[in-house]
């Protein structure tokens, strides 16, 4: 079973992910990859977000 990100690890990858794909040699697929993950990550980020405002 994989271990849940935390809110700083999902932000810290988001951030890596914004990295990587500003290279220009980055092929479209690989861009496409990234892009999904960090779509999930944003997603795993907000539902943190809204449960902590509603604690």
């Amino acid at each position: 079973m994989a271990e849940e990100k935390t809110f700083d690890g999902a932000l810290e990858r988001l951030e890596e992910i914004a990295n990587i794909v500003q290279d220009k040699n980055l092929d479209l697929e690989k861009s496409l990859d990234f892009l999904e993950e960090g779509i999930k990550l944003a997603n795993l980020c907000t539902e943190k977000i809204d449960t902590s405002l509603k604690n």
